[in-house]
């Protein structure tokens, strides 16, 4: 392998924009960006730079996390049995194949020959104690609820087979296993609540600083193509400020969640491209219905009213991409109702519906942020303050660190009234990009529990056709939407900064996994 090419000259970057640098030095210094270290694309090994937005919170996949943060490193370290490559097609991966013996049975032929990174090797045995970890009642793991809605029981009946019965039909399994990651349950066993890993993946875990970032190294038992990187180092940029800084000293290869205006001081450089296109983040202003008056539907669609989607999107994202059409879904990644469209902005049927619920002299609420997690979301929340402030709707707007902010938008009781948010996943399966809003998930807060909600998305789950289950997604969220349980904002940009000399797929989910790097060289 040739070693990764010298960085080009720094001197566009030094020279592009001083204001913006002498705006951001001090929130530099606060933040504690990278400023030394190895340079990214240094001749000395082949290593990669990859800066991400939010601070870790685990490194055991079970418990879940940002595809920003801890799942992009756990994609890296370990594999699922089946994953979607670059362009959106569903592959095998630790299993070789898979076929769907009636409603709710699946078997999954598992690949010969693959280890762990120690070298001791992978069984379906192990495959049926990952899946026992969120199968067991007591199971207090992030995502257990969501896998014991569609699984039932998991067995191995030889050493390469694995069969997974299902609650009832669910056409969608293949798909849905594409963000299940496999561990190896011996040595999770003996390391309790230590920050090591022992995965399948292509990189082994060196180390782990959850502020900071991580190290991996390849994995010389990877039982896939050998990733081009000896090396990757993650960086944890929570900030605008730290993100641009980074760049402009040349010190990663890519990051992403830039704001739009910032890629413009990268316009003219000789080392980096940007990017700026669709993503499957949809993005929305969750509601804390255990907060009144937002138990009422009235002031929810209020909300809704009072906000001016499309300027924001004009003035502040500063992105193409157009408003939510009244549902949690967007193309090109979902499967949405085509019948539905965004709430128009109408201030004066705002002002009608608080008076309605008794609140034509206003409201104050809190609407929490996590720092730096999403693209314009400061100046956007500045202005929906704006707005709401238009029909008699004070914001307090807060923000707390990543790990902080989601803790305690888990909290019943302490979550804010609302929070801004944006959700995607490592699968399409559209049972599971809606449940993610039933009154089961840690960050619904609906005051009562939607159980009209809650039932149709468990029937899109047992759905036996694609337009069976086109149908009951239709009415999900034409209720959902009637409802208002959200603020419908957007689908989140894909921004990113990356290098010239690196041949990569941007990914709408936006994973950040180094095997999907090349270098041009």
């Amino acid at each position: 392998m040739s070693p990764r090419p010298v960085p080009r000259s720094r001197a566009t970057l030094r020279t592009v924009a001083a204001a913006v640098l002498a705006a951001t030095s001090l929130a530099l210094t606060a933040c504690g960006a990278v400023t030394s270290g190895t340079t990214a694309g240094s001749e000395q090994d082949s290593s990669l730079v990859i800066g991400i937005s939010r601070k870790l919170t685990s490194i055991d996949p079970a418990e879940g996390g940002s595809i920003d943060g801890d799942a992009t490193l756990a994609r890296a370290i370990y594999s699922g049995l089946t994953y979607y490559d670059p362009e959106l097609q569903l592959r095998g991966e630790l299993a070789e194949s898979w076929t769907q013996d009636d409603d709710t049975h699946w078997t999954f032929v598992l690949r010969e020959g693959v280890t762990w990174s120690d070298g001791s090797p992978f069984t379906a045995e192990q495959v049926v104690r990952n899946f026992e970890r969120f199968l067991d009642p007591e199971s207090t793991l992030g995502n257990a609820a969501a896998i014991r809605a569609i699984i039932s029981g998991v067995t191995a009946p030889d050493d390469g087979t694995v069969v997974i019965e299902t609650n009832g039909p669910f056409i969608d399994l293949p798909d849905r296993l594409a963000h299940f990651f496999l561990v190896n349950p011996d040595f999770l066993q003996a390391h309790p609540d230590e920050l090591v890993a022992l995965g399948t993946g292509p990189y082994v875990l060196e180390s782990v600083d959850l502020e900071n970032g991580a190290v991996l190294t390849r994995n010389p038992s990877y039982f896939g193509e050998a990733p081009e990187w000896e090396r990757v180092e993650y960086r944890v940029l929570e900030t605008e400020a730290a993100r641009v800084q980074a760049a402009q000293a040349e010190e990663i290869d890519v990051a992403i969640q830039y704001e739009p205006a910032s890629l413009e001081l990268f316009a003219d450089s000789d080392v980096y491209a940007t990017g700026n296109q669709w993503s499957s983040w949809n993005n929305t202003l969750r509601i804390n219905e255990n907060v009144a008056p937002l138990d009422d539907a009235r002031v929810r669609q209020a909300l809704n009213y009072a906000i001016d989607k499309q300027a924001l999107i004009r003035d502040v994202v500063g992105a193409d991409v157009e408003p939510l059409a009244g549902q949690v879904l967007s193309d090109p990644y979902d499967r949405v109702n085509p019948d539905l469209e965004a709430y128009p902005y109408d201030p004066e049927r705002a002002r009608q519906l608080l008076a309605e619920a008794g609140h034509a002299d206003g409201i104050t609420i809190e609407l929490g942020l996590s720092t730096g997690s999403y693209v314009a979301q400061d100046p956007v929340s500045q202005a929906i303050a704006r707005q709401l402030g238009e029909v008699g709707i004070t914001v307090e707007i807060t923000n707390q660190s990543f790990p902080n902010w989601v803790e305690r938008t888990r909290s019943a009781d302490d979550a804010p009234a609302l929070y801004y948010i944006g959700y995607t996943s490592g699968y399409r399966a559209p049972a599971e990009r809606l449940r993610i809003y039933t009154s089961g998930n840690g960050q619904s807060h609906y005051s009562p529990p939607d159980a009209v909600y809650d039932d149709l998305v468990t029937r899109v789950t047992a759905a036996t056709t694609p337009e069976q289950q086109q149908d009951l997604v239709n009415q999900a969220t034409a209720h959902y939407r009637e409802q208002a349980h959200a603020v419908f904002l957007w689908p989140q940009p894909l921004t990113y900064v990356v290098r010239k000399d690196l041949e990569w797929t941007p990914r709408p989910e936006h994973w950040l996994v180094p095997q999907e790097f090349r270098s041009r060289s």
